[in-house]
């Protein structure tokens, strides 16, 4: 009967908790009201998806990855082969997302053939536009220079335009 009594007062206690005061996103301080005309935070939306990139390969067996949106919002992504994985979120810089648009923007409409390139270098793959676009080190199609040469330097660390969030993990 004691611990019947206890349950029912905590039950009780844990429904009254939180209706004080709303709660708000720790990113952007909004509140939304809710159908029940409760206060719960407010989501922000991240912009479409611009272009993303992978370097895949060569002698270290790594795997970096490059995600940009439209807003400038960055994420380079890079796996150690088993040695761990470390991701940093940033913006890229004015002149490197105008150069990166501009380079994007001259994509040709027709995927280009991928050429055999150096046997241990590394396969660049370049998603944009619903198209996916291979190359190989030592053999990249003029026509995808630039923009690979762009998101290359961005993976290795340039354009960054602001604070750097970085996140490394260990192997499991």
């Amino acid at each position: 009967m004691r611990y019947l009594l206890a349950a029912a007062l905590a039950a009780l206690l844990a429904g009254c908790g939180g209706a004080s005061k709303p709660e708000t996103s720790a990113t952007s301080g909004a509140v939304t009201p809710t159908a029940s005309g409760a206060a719960a935070p407010a989501r922000r939306r991240q912009a479409p998806e611009l272009v993303n990139y992978q370097r895949n390969g060569g002698f270290a067996a790594t795997l970096d990855t490059v995600t940009v949106h439209a807003d400038g919002s960055t994420r380079a992504d890079k796996r150690y082969g088993g040695a761990g994985r470390r991701f940093d979120d940033f913006r890229l810089s004015a002149p490197v997302m105008a150069r990166l648009r501009v380079a994007l923007h001259r994509l040709p409409s027709r995927i280009p053939a991928v050429g055999d390139g150096m046997r241990a270098g590394a396969t660049y793959l370049l998603r944009y536009r619903g198209r996916t676009y291979v190359a190989k080190q030592g053999a990249v199609p003029s026509a995808l220079r630039v923009a690979v040469g762009t998101l290359d330097a961005i993976a290795d660390g340039a354009g960054r335009g602001g604070p750097v969030h970085h996140v490394t993990q260990a192997p499991s």
